[in-house]
């Protein structure tokens, strides 16, 4: 008994710390290549792929002698969408146009090896601290990408942040959204706790969001607009008070923002009609994907296969066709595509049903945010909206509600009790 105590408290120790540590590099190593491999791209995807081994080999030396002990974490219904879409994918390798087989199913196997990870440390740690460490660990890479950004130099004649062979400036935007979405997220979380610790998040949150619109990102800029509206004026769990200080600090970030990203979107709409109209050559790059895709309309050409196979008409080799249901349909067929729907309408049921709390606006502010950016971007494997970010939110929403409701109950029970007392007392 004391044995199996001492490992329970040694995994709520070292599980959140490997939870943040895994979403920091997971994020920062997309600015591997333009740090250090700039002459050979390749060995970053290397380097990142031998990064979840690491971690997946941790996590086996940590909970090597937790067998014993029993979690009360269910995974959502959402979990079988999640396998279908893998074993999908596994299965369409057969018949893949990807340049490599081997490295599609290095790409695989990346990818299920990360929801792994995310489910381990969700079945064996501490969800609350796993969850918050995880969140943490978001804003820390969305920080490092964003710093990579400022401290790179662009080549693009607007000055938009990143560079644009090796951290394009949408990808600087959507991680920064990502982060200053979560930095809202321990805001509204710590507003009632005493000291400094609130008004870092803050000042993390009106960073971040300075650096999506630094980046000049329009998608990102969109996206994040309706997310954090609906984060933060929409919510429930948000009081009058931090919904008007928002607002405001809002609106003197967009008056000082105004001149640079209205001589963008001129510059961008006067001096390039004929990419305002395609809307930076997408719209030619989704006819031609769709003229593809019906040639194969079930099945599709396989995993990882628009990379090496999708039409490629253009200066700068395109690895997705900018529009995450396009690319699923092109590399899975509709049967994928059905997949990718059931995994998005699954994880909107199960939130919309889940008690108002933090972490719910959280996961619904963040499927909006994703949703609008599947529109212009898309993975070259898997979804746009990561699937461990979407298992990791979607078990915690639940759960964590419960455990405020019960508070709830729990506090409304003693001052009923208190209240029953209160007469008898001379």
């Amino acid at each position: 008994m004391p044995t199996s105590r001492a490992t329970e408290s040694g995994l709520s120790r070292s599980l959140p710390t490997i939870a943040f540590y895994f979403w920091t590099l997971s994020i920062f190593r997309f600015a591997l290549a333009l740090l250090f491999f700039r002459q050979n791209p390749a060995i970053a995807t290397g380097v990142g792929a031998a990064m979840d081994i690491v971690f997946a080999y941790c996590l086996l030396l940590t909970i090597g002698g937790a067998a014993s002990i029993k979690r009360q974490t269910r995974f959502p219904a959402l979990i079988h969408w999640i396998l279908a879409y893998f074993l999908w994918c596994a299965v369409s390798l057969s018949w893949t146009r990807a340049g490599s087989l081997i490295s599609a199913a290095g790409y695989f196997v990346s990818m299920v090896l990360d929801v792994v990870i995310v489910g381990a440390m969700i079945w064996w740690g501490d969800l609350e601290a796993v969850a918050i460490a995880s969140v943490k660990g978001i804003i820390a890479g969305g920080w490092l990408i964003s710093l990579c950004a400022l401290l790179s130099t662009s080549d693009d004649p607007n000055g938009r942040l990143g560079n644009l062979e090796f951290l394009h400036p949408g990808k600087v935007g959507e991680y920064a959204g990502q982060a200053a979405l979560c930095s809202c997220f321990m805001w509204v979380r710590s507003r009632r706790s005493e000291g400094n610790g609130r008004w870092f998040w803050v000042g993390s949150a009106f960073s971040l969001t300075w650096i999506v619109l630094r980046s000049l990102s329009k998608t990102s800029m969109i996206a994040f607009v309706c997310s954090a509206a609906v984060f933060i004026l929409f919510s429930r769990v948000v009081s009058l008070k931090t919904k008007v200080i928002a607002l405001v600090c809002a609106s003197l970030l967009f008056c000082a923002m105004y001149t640079v990203v209205n001589t963008y979107l001129e510059s961008y709409l006067e001096e390039k009609p004929g990419e305002a109209t395609t809307l930076t050559g997408r719209t030619l790059l989704w006819a031609k994907s769709w003229d593809m895709i019906q040639e194969h309309p079930a099945l599709g050409y396989g995993f990882l296969s628009f990379r090496d196979y999708g039409p490629q008409d253009w200066d700068v080799r395109t690895v997705h066709a900018h529009n995450e249901w396009i690319t699923q349909w092109f590399q899975l067929g509709f049967i994928g595509l059905i997949i990718t729907i059931g995994i998005y309408l699954s994880y909107f049921r199960h939130l919309i049903r889940s008690p108002h709390s933090p972490q719910r606006e959280l996961g619904l502010s963040l499927l909006i945010y994703m949703l609008i950016q599947g529109f212009a971007i898309a993975e070259p494997s898997g979804l746009t909206f990561p699937l461990p970010m979407i298992l990791l939110l979607a078990t915690w929403a639940k759960p964590g509600a419960e455990t405020l409701t019960t508070q709830v109950s729990t506090n409304a029970i003693a001052v009923s009790e208190t209240s029953l007392l209160l007469p008898r007392l001379p």
